[in-house]
């Protein structure tokens, strides 16, 4: 019988992968979570966290792929606190709708894997501890990927002390491992951009008209809410950065524009973060809430920079290419504090973007 390790392996000698070391820990942690599970044997939990392009979703959705006889469900953390807020709402007026909410997903998966858990709504960070509890007790096992320490989750978060019986119950249930090597394997396609365009507006519209784009200006809805767009490819839009990042939007928009659309330009993405700035700064996006008391300075365009990060997250994760015509080197697109950790990810994913191809897309 073919192991995890066996199917890991095997990609790294028809060079798919390349070796990690700090991935093998991981690996065996996972390795042994499928036989029990397949066995029917105990298990834990097991919460893999580290810097961005370590591997982790790799490792993770490879066991996904391997195991089998188990009921399973892989999808974003996000998504999954999207589905729960939904299903809340249509239980309001029963009692102990998180419990109903949690014995429903037990129904249906044994095994619920998780990528990119990260909190930074308050509305999610004040279930989580209820509804987790609900999951473990009902026998649901919990593979995870995170960027973050379950100490780090919520970070500086609004009424912090309330998430902190979430972050008990995950060190209590979860073997928690770092996968934490030297190498970024998004960057093994190195840093040679061929969809990010650093003041080369030419060069971008060059692009979207390759993508049989027509510049034309227009209003579109969006989760019925109009936005408008400066022109239209054969399977996507072209908008400006303000218009799609600056106006209130919720991560429910980014879902429905990254599932409906194969590729999205963006236009003059601005510097973010570089000057200081006074206003009061909203935490997450438009359906997130006030920061509480922070040391950290805000800064310009940290609400578009959240808005960025989610909207760069939902085309990452339904495969749908951003196209974008910058004021600066990617390196540098984010330069605050307060966003500084997130926006790794985001950098990240971007520059493996440049690897895929337009033309098939």
């Amino acid at each position: 019988m073919t192991t995890l390790s066996d199917s890991y392996f095997s990609q790294i000698q028809s060079q798919k992968l390349t070796q990690d070391p700090a991935q093998i820990i991981a690996l065996n942690a996972l390795d042994t979570l499928a036989n029990a599970l397949e066995q029917g044997k105990p298990c834990q939990s097991l919460y893999l966290y580290g810097p961005v392009g370590r591997g982790k979703t790799m490792l993770m959705d490879l066991f996904f792929a391997h195991l089998s006889g188990v009921t399973k469900q892989r999808l974003h953390f996000h998504h999954f606190m999207a589905q729960v807020h939904q299903a809340l709402n249509a239980l309001q007026g029963t009692l102990n709708p998180l419990q109903h909410v949690a014995k429903d997903w037990a129904s249906k998966a044994k095994v619920l894997c998780f990528d990119e858990f990260f909190v930074t709504d308050i509305g999610d960070a004040m279930i989580m501890a209820r509804l987790f509890e609900t999951l473990f007790k009902e026998g649901v096992v919990l593979v995870t990927t995170s960027n973050a320490h379950p100490e780090q989750l919520y970070h500086n978060g609004l009424a912090r002390e309330r998430f902190l019986p979430t972050i008990d119950l995950l060190l209590f249930e979860c073997e928690v491992i770092n996968v934490a090597g030297e190498l970024d394997h998004r960057f093994a396609y190195g840093t040679n951009y061929t969809h990010y365009f650093v003041q080369e507006q030419a060069r971008f519209l060059t692009e979207f008209e390759r993508a049989h784009g027509v510049l034309e200006t227009k209003q579109i809805e969006i989760c019925r809410r109009e936005v408008e767009v400066l022109g239209k490819s054969e399977h996507g839009y072209l908008f400006d950065f303000m218009a799609l990042c600056s106006t209130p939007r919720a991560t429910a928009d980014y879902i429905e524009l990254a599932k409906n659309h194969r590729v999205i330009f963006i236009s003059k993405v601005p510097k973010m973060g570089a000057e200081p700035d006074e206003k009061q700064v909203t935490q997450g996006i438009e359906d997130g809430y006030q920061r509480a008391h922070s040391s950290i300075q805000n800064a310009r365009f940290d609400d578009e920079a959240r808005r960025f990060i989610a909207l760069v997250d939902e085309c990452y994760e339904q495969r749908c290419l951003l196209v974008i015509d910058a004021q600066c080197d990617l390196s540098e697109l984010y330069v605050g504090e307060q966003l500084a950790f997130a926006f790794e990810r985001t950098k990240s994913r971007l520059v493996e973007m440049q690897s895929w191809v337009l033309s098939c897309f």
